[in-house]
């Protein structure tokens, strides 16, 4: 039990301990999850605040191409070269990010530059690699143009140019006007919008050639800058594809969409991405961001640190709590395994502590040993008469008595009520015998308890290993067998034997028969008459008699304890009720007569649910007369609850129905409880007619209940009349009716019509 309770106390611990894990992983993932959902927004208000700020930036650089264009040119031409140069040269000294201003014709020949230099050294514009995309563009879109970062070696830069065309009022395209921007202006505006560890790329729509890479610099890493990104890099680099699996999109259907797409994305070096793509519509721009996912770790480690040290702060005052009442369940545990194992009134090990040391007296090899069955004599009286207080207190003085007197060694175990079992390594059976003598003498000596004294006896009934079994409950059985055995003869004790197996092997078979007697038409109905003084007939008894196919015939005595004992006697009961009543009351109208019929009820019956409402109804089927009907009742039917009887009684003899104490003078009435009773008649019981005419105690307890019951207005039976001697005392002493062998044996139903008839007598039924 300790075992168990420290096995489930530190079970318990553990499964907290991995609840705790558990939901400190689940806290830790959803701060996660609430850190990366906070980054996703974070990306995507950051890609949006780029847009703004590149569509906001290009605007102003198309407001200055629009300024020139209104004050450049008229009609088909230019309207003053020189005046233009001085305005370009101004503009160049006020915007310090404007590396050079041209106008090209629509053939791309530059026709106006902001610097002087080589005419050789002039490019083509729709000729050069550089940008022919881009002025082609230009020739057929209204709007500012941007075209691909170039490096300029003039002025040893990286230049961004931005294309216009001029047009007439025909929309005809006359010229076109290029800024170009020092990259590394526009790289100051965008770096602003980065932090570290998060990259920003902006890349063309049309040719997907990068024209801003935050870490990446086109001094250092002039690659990235001559080259388009491909679609393969877009889609295998730059988180393209997971664009269209996570986010469930493309990069047509973003162009439309007003909202960046962020999404989750590992790339192929392994590393793990939040990357988000946003288009600028005006002026054909991706903007596409690179936020790495240790970002996640980096803000959510801090509440990790949290949560670990709340958890370990948590499970470590849980551990001491744990340990703290595993310690106190230390110091109780034997005192709770004492009481598990010990009962609580003698202090004597239990049942259970017998189960669990019975391994130490029973192995293979083990010595032979004795087992002994104790059972007190007349012990329920006390308990019935005085109260279990008494009865509580005599136990404790008898297992002080049962541990005094054995020998060292034994084991003494309260079995339950007033029954001991001890275990004794004594075998020999004159040894035991005398231990035996011994401790009935020890345990029969009075007791003074709490000013009164009382007298118990005690039976033993002894089984020996291995010779009459070689497990526990065998022993046991024996013992019990040999216990019951020796109560017959109270204050005694007895060793297991064969013999006694037969008996007790007789008593299961004839159990065993007796469930399905009924079944088998094996039970009969006898009745004995009960007659008057006059010597006419009162009446009759029901009584059963078992004849069994097996066992032959049976003593009603000895199958009646059966029944009782194994809770068959209210079927039985109902059997005879049925029976009788049917019987008897086919008899009445066949000789035209009527008498009484007595049906013995037991303690059983009289306790089952419905008893009246059955009884009743058995009496109406039958159609008997309900005042020809006398109820038997034993005095032991009081030992049950009191208002419980006397209420059903009471329904009985409302009914009509005549109500008889058998067996009187030898149980538990008293003279207060008869005033109560609705009873009409006093049956004597036979142990008193036997000895009327020899014992002058019997002679006196006959006339005092003749006396009493005449006193209380009851008739008086006297049963087991087999004598005229008998017969004649009895009539002398004023008894009103005899049953017996004097005047006839129970009889079948046949013979009762005979006997009726042969003696001519006088019928009726008057109780």
């Amino acid at each position: 039990m300790k075992h168990l309770l420290k096995k489930n106390l530190w079970t318990l611990f553990y499964i907290l301990l991995g609840m705790g894990l558990v939901l400190l992983m689940l806290i830790s993932y959803m701060q996660y999850k609430n850190v990366e959902k906070d980054l996703r927004s974070e990306l995507a208000y950051l890609s949006k605040s780029t847009s703004e700020a590149t569509n906001h930036y290009f605007i102003q650089q198309e407001i200055l191409l629009n300024i020139l264009d209104k004050h450049i040119f008229e009609d088909e031409g230019i309207k003053d070269k020189d005046h233009v140069r001085r305005l370009f040269r101004n503009l160049l000294q006020m915007n310090p990010a404007l590396a050079g201003i041209s106008i090209s014709d629509p053939e791309g020949d530059i026709v106006l530059l902001s610097k002087t230099c080589n005419p050789d050294e002039l490019h083509n514009l729709k000729h050069s690699k550089e940008s022919c995309s881009a002025f082609e563009k230009a020739l057929k879109e209204k709007g500012m143009v941007i075209g691909r970062a170039f490096y300029d070696k003039a002025i040893n830069e990286w230049i961004l140019p931005l294309h216009k065309a001029v047009r007439d009022d025909n929309s005809k395209v006359i010229a076109v006007l290029s800024l170009g921007l020092h990259l590394s202006s526009a790289r100051s505006i965008w770096k602003a919008y980065t932090d570290s560890g998060t990259e920003l790329e902006i890349f063309l729509d049309d040719s997907w050639y990068r024209i801003y890479h935050s870490d990446k610099p086109p001094g250092k890493y002039p690659e990235l800058y001559s080259k388009p990104v491909t679609k393969q890099q877009r889609y295998s680099e730059e988180g393209g594809e997971a664009i269209e699996t996570e986010a469930n999109t493309t990069f047509e259907e973003l162009k439309k969409s007003k909202k960046p797409s962020v999404v989750l994305f590992d790339s192929p070096n392994g590393e793990s991405y939040i990357i988000s793509w946003q288009y600028v519509p005006d002026y054909k721009l991706w903007i596409h961001y690179h936020m790495p996912t240790g970002k996640i770790f980096d803000k959510v480690s801090n509440y990790w640190i949290i949560n670990i040290v709340s958890f370990l702060f948590i499970f470590i005052v849980v551990y001491y709590l744990f340990y703290t009442i595993n310690a106190i369940e230390k110091r109780k545990s034997k005192e709770l395994l004492y009481q598990a194992m010990h009962d609580n009134l003698t202090k004597l090990p239990n049942r259970m502590y017998l189960q669990k040391k019975i391994d130490s007296w029973i192995y293979d090899g083990a010595p032979p040993f004795s087992v002994g069955f104790i059972d007190l004599d007349n012990f329920k009286n006390i308990n019935d008469s005085i109260g279990h207080h008494y009865g509580d207190l005599i136990l404790v003085e008898v297992a002080k008595r049962l541990k005094a007197s054995m020998p060292k060694g034994t084991m003494v175990i309260r079995h339950g009520g007033d029954e001991f079992i001890m275990l004794c390594h004594e075998y020999d059976i004159d040894k035991l015998s005398e231990n035996s003598r011994l401790l009935i003498e020890a345990i029969s000596q009075p007791y003074e308890v709490e000013g009164m004294e009382f007298t118990v006896g005690v039976s033993i009934g002894i089984s020996r290993y291995p010779l009459d079994g070689t497990k526990l409950f065998e022993l046991l059985s024996a013992a019990d067998i040999a216990m019951y055995h020796a109560k017959r003869s109270k204050n005694s004790f007895a060793f297991f034997t064969s013999e006694l197996k037969a008996m007790r092997n007789r008593y299961s078979i004839m159990e065993h028969e007796l469930r399905n007697a009924i079944e088998k038409d094996e039970l009969t109905m006898v009745y004995q008459p009960q007659i008057r003084k006059d010597g006419t007939l009162h009446g009759v008894e029901a009584l059963i008699r078992w004849e069994n196919s097996r066992l032959g015939q049976i003593h009603p005595e000895e199958f009646i304890k059966i029944a009782e004992e194994s809770g068959l006697m209210p079927k039985i009961g109902r059997y005879i009720t049925k029976h009788a009543i049917e019987e008897i009351g086919s008899l009445q109208k066949k000789i035209g007569a009527e008498f009484c019929l007595a049906i013995n009820i037991s303690i059983r019956q009289f306790n089952e649910k419905g008893f009246v409402e059955t009884f009743i109804e058995t009496i109406q089927t039958g159609a008997m007369n309900p005042s020809h009907i006398v109820i038997e009742i034993t005095e032991s039917l009081f030992i049950e609850e009191l208002e419980f009887i006397l209420a059903t009684l009471q329904k009985l003899k409302e009914y009509g129905l005549n109500i008889s104490l058998d067996d009187f003078g030898t149980g538990y009435s008293s003279l207060g409880m008869l005033k109560k009773l609705p009873i009409d008649e006093l049956k004597i019981d036979k142990s008193f007619i036997e000895t009327l005419l020899v014992d002058n105690e019997s002679e006196a307890m006959v006339k005092a209940i003749i006396t009493l019951g005449k006193t209380l207005g009851f008739s008086i039976l006297a049963e087991g009349v087999e004598e005229e001697e008998q017969f004649t005392r009895l009539n002398e002493l004023g008894c009103d009716l005899y049953q017996g062998y004097f005047f006839s044996k129970p009889m079948p139903l046949n013979e009762l019509y005979h006997f009726i008839d042969s003696q001519n007598m006088e019928s009726g039924c008057s109780v």
